[in-house]
């Protein structure tokens, strides 16, 4: 008796538990093989969000080259869905994988476009997250001044903020104290 052929709902799946049991280049495998497959079956949609998955597990396993190809053109096939949430999410993976090459200035301007999609989203939770990558990204390019009023402006847009927030807030309150503003 054969095993049945896989579905590409079935081997993204696996990929995904692989992706939560820490297995990355395992996932990776599994969700070239669900692009694979739901872009032979004509599921641009799926394809798409397979790409975008493969690109964060490649991330994870340390393999920036490969994440770049394999998101590039995803926020334009959700655009093309009319997908303007996906869309936003493919462009902050785009940005990650830039970075993750060591191309940080392209890195930047893609946050920044992935930033104002979830504006115009009004999604605060992930403008807070793209703006704490912007703030790490703009340490690493020897801007601290900037960084810190990124990091400000993310904590700021946090619906719900942890106690750990609310600490890391008043610590960068203190040089505005100390400047008498």
């Amino acid at each position: 008796m054969t095993d049945p052929v896989p579905t590409p709902e079935s081997l993204a799946q696996r990929a995904l538990q692989d992706f939560r049991q820490g297995r990355f280049a395992d996932a990776a495998l599994g969700f070239e093989a669900a692009r694979t497959s739901f872009e032979q079956a004509g599921d641009v949609a799926n394809a798409a969000e397979a790409a975008n998955n493969l690109c964060v597990a490649l991330l994870q396993a340390r393999r920036p080259a490969e994440a770049l190809r394999a998101v590039e053109g995803t926020p334009e096939a959700f655009d093309g869905l009319g997908d303007p949430r996906r869309a936003a999410q493919a462009v902050g993976n785009l940005a990650s994988a830039l970075e993750a090459t060591g191309d940080l200035s392209a890195a930047e301007r893609a946050y920044q476009q992935a930033l104002q999609r979830f504006a115009d989203l009004n999604d605060r939770e992930a403008q807070a997250t793209i703006l704490s990558s912007v703030s790490q990204l703009q340490l690493k390019r020897g801007r601290p001044l900037e960084a810190l009023t990124t990091m400000q402006a993310g904590l700021e847009q946090k619906p719900r903020r942890s106690w750990r927030d609310r600490w890391v807030r008043r610590l960068l309150d203190l040089p505005s104290r100390f400047l008498g503003h």
